[in-house]
C-alpha cells in the first residue's frame, strides 16, 4: 500500500528546476519560429533579386516585387492611371534601385518603411495639378502641417479646397503645400479624425491639429463570444486598459482591479500568492458570488493567480444581465473578460522587457501596543483582589505583589537552574523574557520581491505572433512565507487563405506557495490556530527559543496561556509547499463563408495539477503538544473543457440599418479528482527524509471524484438604426447535469435598448456634447453552483462505517431534493454614458436592481431523522435583493499640451437585503458556519430583512462608573453591525511632462463595520496570554473612573459577543504611486533601442483609517468554501495584512 501511494504522479523534488528549463526551451522554440516567420528590419531594403518587365504597368511591377520579396505596396488606385508603361530588366538589384529607375519619368515618389512601400504623388506635380488654368484671381502658395492632438504627424491627410476638385495630400511628415485664393475654405480630413475647415485670409502658413473622432475610433472589445464597438454597448460594461494594469505592476490580475472599476470590489487574502475574492455589485446570493472569468475565450472559475498580469491587453467587466447573459451558466455574478496581448500583422518584430525589484514591509507603527510582562502580572493581581481570590499564581508566586520568574520552565522558578541538565524533549529549560517578547516584530520582516517579463511580438502578411515569458519571485513579510510563479504565453494566428484562419492562445504556468498551516486551511489567515492569531495570543514572558535553541512555548506549565509558538508554526511549515502546474488555452478556426457571414469553432481547456505536501513534526513545546509526527500528501487534478461554435452575420442596409447577429452552441465538461495519503510515526522530523513509505504508524488513504457537464444553445441580435437607436436581445437555453429530471434545463432571456441623443438634430452639431447615450436593460441569469452529485441521492462505502471483520459497510451520504432547480437572478439597469468637450470628459452612471430567487443553499438536516452521516442537503431557499449605482467620471486635458494629465473617479454603492429565507418560517436564521470551530459565540447571522452576514450580539452600553462593570443589554442575536460599505471608490491621476510621468491610485471604502475578534484575546482575561496596552490603561479602577473597559476580573462574562468588538472599517489608501523617466531619443539611439523607461514605485504607502487592527482590508474569513465565505464577512480574527512596497523598475522595448 505504501509503495502504491508513493508511486503516484506527484511532482518530483526537482520539479521546479525541470519546469523552468522546459519553459525556457519552449520560449526559445517559439521565439525562433516567430522570428523566422515575422522578423523584419531595414535589411529588407538591401535584399537583391531579379526583375524583368516588358511593356507592363506599374501595378504589374509591384506585384512582381511583392512575389519575390516581403514588400507590400500602398497607394491610391487613381494615381497609377496615367503613369504609362514600364520596361525593366535588372539583375540582383535592390528595391530602391528598381523603383528609382521605374519612377524616374513619372510624377510619383516612394518611401520604404520596413517592408511597406508607400507610393504618392510628388509635391511639385501636386501644385501643378491643383492649379486652376481658368482661374483669373490671384493664387497664393500656402504651406502647413497636419498633426494629431499629441503632436504626431498625419501623413496622407487630405487637404482640399471646399466645393472644388483642387487639393493635395500631406507628406510623410504631415507637411503640405497648396495654391489657394483669398476667401476659399480649406477642408482637412483623415480617417478616424474629425474633419476641420479653415477659411483662407492671407495666411502664409496654416498648421492644423485634427482630433480623434470618437464615433470612428471607438474601441472594439470582446463582450460575449464576439466583438462589439464600445460606442454601441447598451449593457453595463467597464473597461480596464493594459496601461492601467501596467501602471500598478500587480502580482495578480485581481490586484490589478482594485480601485479601477466602478461596481467591483476586490478582497485579497493577504500574504504572497494569496487567494482573492472579486465581487461585482456586492453579494447577490448566499452560495457562490465569484464572477465568471473568460481569458481569451477560456471560461474558468479557478481564479487568476496563475496568470501573468503583464500579458493583459484589456479587461472588460460585464455587470448586468444584458451584458453577461450570453455566457449563461456561471455568469449570474458578472463576467470578467480578459484579453491578452497579440502580435499585429505586417508589423516588425519588437522585443519588450519589463521588470522590477523591491522590498515589501509592514511598518511597526501598525503593530498593536501590548502590555509588558510586569504590567500583565500587576493586572492579574488586581483581578484576583477584585474577585476576592487568593493572591497566587504558578508563575508570579504569592504575596502582595507579583514577581516575574527567571524561568517559565521549570514552572515559575526564580533563582539558579542547572542549564547544563537541559535535554530535549524530556528536560526542557526556558528562561523568562522579563523585557517581553515582541512577537509581531519577530514574525514580520522586510522581504524582497522581483518580477521579470520578456515578450516578443510581430506579424507577417498572413500571420501574427506574441510570446511572453514571466517570472515572479515574492518573499512574504510574514516569516517563512513565499510565492513563486513562472509563466509562458503563446498567442498566434495564421491566415490559411483570405477566408480561412486558425489560431491559438496558450498559457502554461508553474507556481509554488509556502505557508499553508494544515491540509485544508489557508495559511495565517483568519484561523485561531494560525500564525497571525498566535501573535495576539502569545504571552510576552515566553521567549522565541529555549536555552537549548529549540522553540520555547507554554508546554505543560500553567500561567502562560496555551497559544502555539507562532515562529515555530511558521518555520515548521517552510518545507510544506503547494505546487501547481496549470495549462489554460484555446484553439480556433474561423471561416468567412460569404459577405457578412462567418463561422468560428473554438475548443478550450483549463487543466491544473496540484500537489500539497504537509509534514507536521512533533511540537512538544505547546500546551496541546503533538507527540506524533505526520505526513500528508494530496494530489488534485482538475480538467475543464469547452467546445463552442458561433455562426455570425453582420450587415448594413441602406447606410442606416446595422445588424449584427449570431447563434451558437456550447458543450462543457468538468472533472475533479483528488487523492491523499497520510501516515504517522516517522523516526526523524526532517522533511527531506520523510516519505509515505517511511512512516510506521497509522495509515489513511482517501480519494474523491466529481464530474459534471452542460449543453447550451444561444443567440443574440444587435440592431442599430441611423446611429441613434440601438436594440440588443439575447436568449440562452442551458442544460446542466447537476440537477435531476425535468429541472436540468432552463431558458434565460435578456434585452437592452439605447438612444443616442447626440445623433439627433438638436445635438449633432453641438461642440459641447460629443456622445450622449441613454440605455436600459433587463435580463435573467441562472446559477447552478452546487457540488457534483449533490442533486442526487448517494451512498458511500468504506471501512470506517459498519466494519465487520474487515468488510466494508454502506451508509447514506447524500439526500437529493427532487424539486431542486436553478437559482435565478433578474437584473434591471438604467444608465447614461456621455463624452463632452471634445471627448475630454467621460461620464458613466448606472442604477440597478437585482433580485435573486430560489437561492441554492446547503441546509442542515435533522440527525434524528437522517442519522449522523448527512450534514446538509441542498435546497432552493429564500430571496435576496441588491440595489445600487455605479458612477465613473474622468477628465483629460488637451493632449497636445506640454503638461498632459488625466484624473478619474469611480464610486459604487450597493444595498443588500435578504427578503426572506423560508416563507413557512419567517424567523429562519442562517448562523455563522464557523461557530464553535473558530468563535465561542456567534459573530454573524443571515436573517430576513437584513444584509447577508450581519454582525450580531449584545449591545455594549459602556461601563457603570460606580461598580466598574460593563453594561451589556439586548440579545445575543441582535443586529449590531454591517460589514457592507455605504460606498467604495477609486481615484486615478496620471500626468506627463516632457520625459517624466506620474501615476497615482487611491482606493477606499466608507461606512463598513469590522468585527475585531482579536480583542477577545487581548482586552479581557479569558486566557493567560498577551494583553493590550488599552487593557492596562483604560480598564476601570477607583482611581480611573471613566475607563472604557471594565474593572480587572477573571470572569469571562463581559467578553461575550457584543458591539464592543464592532469598529468603523472605513479607510482610504494610496494603493500605488509611480514616477517614471523615459530616456531621450539620442541615448536610446546610441543604445539601439526604441524606448527605455526607469521608474520608482510605492504601493500601499499611506493608509488613513480609524480601525485599530493590523489592516482595514478585512474581507472574507474563508476564501475556499463559497457558502462559508459569504456567511462570515468582515470578521478579523487575525488576518495577514497587506504589505507596503517600494520598487525600482525598468521598461525597455527594441
Amino acid at each position: 500500500m505504501n509503495k502504491k501511494i508513493n508511486g503516484l504522479s506527484f511532482f518530483p523534488k526537482n520539479l521546479k528546476v525541470n519546469f523552468l528549463l522546459i519553459i525556457m526551451r519552449v520560449f526559445i522554440l517559439f521565439l525562433a519560429i516567430g522570428l523566422t516567420s515575422v522578423y523584419a528590419n531595414d535589411s529588407y531594403s538591401q535584399t537583391k533579386f531579379d526583375i524583368n518587365v516588358k511593356n507592363g504597368t506599374l501595378e504589374e511591377l509591384f506585384d512582381q516585387i511583392h512575389s519575390k520579396s516581403e514588400f507590400i505596396f500602398f497607394y491610391k488606385d487613381d494615381i497609377l492611371k496615367n503613369s504609362g508603361g514600364v520596361t525593366l530588366n535588372l539583375k540582383q538589384s535592390t528595391v530602391t534601385e528598381i523603383l528609382d529607375k521605374a519612377l524616374q519619368k513619372t510624377d510619383l515618389t516612394y518611401k520604404v518603411i520596413d517592408r511597406q512601400i508607400v507610393i504618392t504623388k510628388s509635391k511639385t506635380d501636386t501644385v501643378t495639378k491643383t492649379f486652376s488654368e481658368t482661374e483669373d484671381i490671384i493664387q497664393t502658395i500656402v504651406t502647413g502641417k497636419v498633426t494629431t492632438a499629441d503632436g504626431g504627424p498625419l501623413p496622407g491627410a487630405s487637404v482640399v479646397v471646399k466645393n472644388t476638385t483642387k487639393g493635395t495630400q500631406t507628406d510623410f511628415d504631415g507637411n503640405f503645400e497648396l495654391e489657394v485664393a483669398q476667401g476659399e475654405v480649406l477642408v482637412f480630413s483623415y480617417v478616424g479624425f474629425s474633419t476641420k475647415e479653415i477659411a483662407y485670409s492671407g495666411q502664409a502658413t496654416i498648421d492644423v491639429v485634427l482630433q480623434e473622432d470618437a464615433s470612428e475610433l471607438s474601441e472594439v472589445i470582446v463582450t460575449g463570444y464576439t466583438r462589439q464597438n464600445t460606442r454601441n454597448i447598451t449593457g453595463s460594461v467597464t473597461i480596464v486598459e493594459s496601461e492601467t494594469v501596467a501602471a500598478t505592476t500587480p502580482n495578480s490580475i485581481e490586484q490589478a482591479l482594485q480601485g479601477q472599476a466602478a461596481g467591483v470590489t476586490v478582497g485579497v487574502e493577504g500574504g504572497p500568492g494569496g487567494n482573492a475574492a472579486v465581487r461585482i455589485r456586492g453579494y447577490g446570493t448566499i452560495n457562490g458570488n465569484d464572477p465568471l472569468y473568460v481569458i481569451d475565450g477560456v471560461q474558468t472559475g479557478q481564479g487568476l493567480n496563475d496568470l501573468n498580469p503583464d500579458d493583459i491587453a484589456s479587461i472588460q467587466i460585464l455587470k448586468d444581465a444584458a451584458a453577461s447573459s450570453i455566457y449563461g451558466i456561471g455568469a449570474a455574478n458578472g463576467v470578467i473578460i480578459i484579453t491578452t496581448k497579440s502580435g499585429k500583422k505586417n508589423n516588425k518584430v519588437t522585443f519588450s522587457y519589463s521588470g522590477l525589484t523591491g522590498v515589501d514591509f509592514i511598518p511597526k507603527s501598525v503593530f498593536p501596543d501590548f502590555a509588558s510582562p510586569q504590567q500583565i502580572a500587576d493586572a492579574r493581581w488586581a483581578a484576583l483582589r477584585n474577585d476576592g481570590l487568593e493572591l497566587s499564581h504558578p508563575q508570579y508566586g504569592s504575596g502582595n505583589n507579583p514577581v516575574l520568574p527567571d524561568y517559565t520552565i521549570p514552572e515559575g522558578v526564580s533563582g539558579s537552574v542547572d542549564e547544563s541538565a537541559y535535554s530535549f524533549p524530556n528536560n526542557r529549560i526556558t528562561r523568562a523574557n522579563k523585557a517581553g517578547t515582541d512577537w509581531f516584530d519577530e514574525f514580520f520582516d522586510a522581504a524582497f520581491v522581483q518580477q521579470h517579463n520578456i515578450s516578443v511580438n510581430g506579424g507577417g502578411e498572413n500571420s501574427k505572433l506574441y510570446v511572453g515569458l514571466g517570472i515572479l519571485d515574492q518573499e512574504g513579510v510574514g516569516r517563512a512565507t513565499s510565492f513563486e510563479r513562472y509563466n509562458l504565453r503563446v498567442n498566434s494566428e495564421l491566415d490559411i487563405t483570405d477566408k480561412f484562419r486558425i489560431g491559438e492562445s496558450i498559457n502554461v504556468s508553474y507556481s509554488e506557495r509556502i505557508g499553508v498551516i494544515d491540509p485544508v486551511g489557508s495559511f495565517s489567515n483568519q484561523d485561531n490556530e494560525g500564525q497571525i492569531a498566535a501573535l495576539y495570543r502569545s504571552n510576552p514572558l515566553i521567549p522565541v527559543f529555549d536555552v537549548g535553541g529549540n522553540y520555547a512555548g507554554t508546554g505543560s506549565t500553567n500561567g502562560v496561556g496555551n497559544a502555539s509558538n507562532p515562529i515555530g508554526i511558521a518555520d515548521r511549515n517552510a518545507d510544506n509547499p503547494t505546487e501547481t502546474i496549470r495549462a489554460l488555452g484555446a484553439i480556433y478556426a474561423e471561416f468567412d463563408l460569404f459577405d457578412g457571414l462567418s463561422f468560428k469553432s473554438t475548443f478550450t481547456a483549463d487543466m491544473s495539477s496540484a500537489k500539497f505536501s504537509f509534514f507536521r513534526p512533533v511540537d512538544v513545546e505547546n500546551a496541546a503538544a503533538r507527540q506524533v509526527n505526520l505526513l500528508r500528501e494530496t494530489s488534485t487534478d482538475i480538467i475543464n473543457t469547452n467546445w463552442f461554435n458561433i455562426l455570425q452575420y453582420t450587415k448594413t442596409l441602406a447606410d442606416v440599418h446595422s445588424i449584427d447577429a449570431f447563434v451558437g452552441t456550447e458543450f462543457k465538461k468538468n472533472r475533479f479528482e483528488q487523492f491523499f495519503g497520510q501516515i504517522t510515526d516517522f523516526l526523524v522530523d526532517t522533511p527531506e527524509f520523510t516519505f509515505l513509505s517511511a512512516g510506521t504508524g497509522t495509515q489513511t488513504v482517501g480519494s474523491g471524484q466529481s464530474k459534471s457537464s452542460s449543453f447550451s444553445v444561444f443567440g443574440k441580435v444587435d440592431y442599430k438604426y441611423d446611429d441613434k437607436y440601438l436594440l440588443s436581445a439575447t436568449v440562452r437555453r442551458d442544460e446542466s447535469s447537476l440537477f435531476e429530471g425535468g429541472n436540468q434545463d432552463a431558458v434565460f432571456p435578456a434585452f437592452s435598448v439605447g438612444w443616442r441623443m447626440s445623433s439627433e438634430s438638436f445635438l449633432e452639431d453641438s461642440s459641447f456634447v460629443n456622445n450622449l447615450l441613454l440605455k436600459f436593460s433587463w435580463g435573467e441569469l441562472g446559477n447552478n453552483s452546487i457540488p457534483a452529485f449533490r442533486g442526487v441521492t448517494a451512498f458511500t462505502s468504506n471501512l470506517d462505517f459498519y466494519d465487520y471483520n474487515g468488510q466494508t459497510g454502506v451508509f447514506l451520504s447524500n439526500i437529493a431534493d427532487p424539486n431542486l432547480t436553478w437559482e435565478t437572478t433578474t437584473t434591471t439597469n438604467l444608465g447614461i454614458s456621455t463624452t463632452l468637450l471634445n471627448n475630454s470628459i467621460n461620464f458613466d452612471l448606472d442604477v440597478y436592481r437585482a433580485v435573486t430567487k430560489d437561492m441554492l443553499l446547503a441546509v442542515p438536516v435533522d440527525p434524528t431523522v437522517f442519522g449522523n452521516t448527512i450534514g446538509t442537503i441542498f435546497r432552493n431557499f429564500g430571496e435576496m435583493t441588491n440595489t445600487g449605482f455605479d458612477l465613473g467620471i474622468s477628465y483629460s486635458n488637451n493632449r497636445d499640451a506640454a503638461f498632459k494629465y488625466s484624473i478619474g473617479v469611480n464610486v459604487s454603492h450597493y444595498k443588500n437585503e435578504v427578503d426572506f429565507l423560508d416563507i413557512e418560517n419567517p424567523d429562519q436564521v442562517i448562523p455563522n458556519p464557523n461557530l464553535g470551530s473558530q468563535t465561542r459565540f456567534e459573530t454573524t447571522n443571515t436573517v430576513a430583512g437584513e444584509p447577508i452576514s450581519s454582525f450580531v450580539g449584545f449591545t455594549w452600553e459602556g461601563i457603570d462608573q460606580d461598580t466598574g462593570r460593563a453594561i451589556i443589554t439586548g440579545d445575543s442575536r441582535d443586529i449590531i453591525g454591517n460589514p457592507h460599505p455605504d460606498f467604495t471608490y477609486g481615484i486615478n491621476f496620471d500626468a506627463e511632462y516632457k520625459n517624466f510621468d506620474l501615476s497615482m491610485l487611491f482606493q477606499g471604502s466608507q461606512g463598513n463595520d469590522i468585527y475585531n475578534l482579536t480583542k477577545f484575546w487581548t482586552d479581557f482575561s479569558n486566557f493567560e496570554g498577551a494583553r493590550s496596552l488599552d487593557y492596562i490603561q483604560n480598564s476601570w479602577t477607583p482611581e480611573n473612573r471613566g475607563g472604557t473597559l471594565p474593572a480587572f476580573t477573571l470572569s469571562a462574562d463581559e467578553s461575550v459577543g457584543s458591539s464592543y468588538y464592532i469598529e468603523d472599517g472605513s479607510y482610504i489608501r494610496l494603493k500605488n504611486i509611480a514616477v517614471g523617466y523615459t530616456l531621450g531619443e539620442t541615448i536610446s539611439e546610441k543604445l539601439r533601442v526604441d524606448k527605455i523607461r526607469l521608474f520608482i514605485q510605492g504601493k500601499n504607502l499611506i493608509t488613513i483609517t480609524d480601525y485599530s487592527g493590523l489592516d482595514p482590508e478585512i474581507n472574507l474569513s474563508n476564501y475556499t468554501n463559497q457558502q462559508q465565505a459569504n456567511l462570515e464577512i468582515g470578521v478579523d480574527r487575525g488576518a495577514y495584512p497587506v504589505s507596503r512596497s517600494v520598487n525600482l523598475g525598468l521598461n525597455v522595448s527594441f
